[in-house]
């Protein structure tokens, strides 16, 4: 029975490479349309939160997060605009003091993502203000 559950916890997060945010996740393909969108041609950094991948579905504890790395990435010179994808990364950057514009996270468990419209509302607000002068 605990042998399954893992099994069935690995075929979920096939993420492997905590230093590695999105790429092979379940939510790559989302993120790289949202990035395409938002930031199109353009150089972006993506940070993980924190190096835990948990094995169920479940929240990074605020125990997990690696503020640090977080804050020495977001202070980055290259850095003008940070968006947050879903409440963890915002929880985080709150807590170490960044300005940020909040995104659902891309998971495809996210019922958010349901709503289309929903979806290319926000995402458009953010784009707007990642480079406010793409809409003058």
């Amino acid at each position: 029975s605990t042998q399954s559950r893992s099994s069935a916890a690995s075929d979920v997060y096939k993420r492997q490479d905590p230093q590695v945010a999105m790429i092979g996740a379940k939510c790559e393909k989302t993120f790289t349309e949202w990035a395409n969108y938002l930031v199109p041609n353009k150089f972006y950094r993506v940070v993980n939160v924190s190096d835990v991948i948990p094995t169920t579905n479940r929240a990074i504890k605020r125990s997990e997060y690696d503020l640090l790395r977080l804050c020495n990435e977001t202070i980055h010179p290259a850095v003008t605009k940070v968006v947050a994808l879903g409440n963890t990364a915002a929880d985080a950057l709150d807590i170490i003091g960044i300005k940020y514009f909040k995104l659902p996270h891309p998971s495809p468990l996210n019922r958010f993502l349901n709503n289309k419209e929903q979806v290319d509302a926000v995402l458009q607000e953010c784009k707007q203000w990642i480079d406010p002068s793409s809409f003058q």
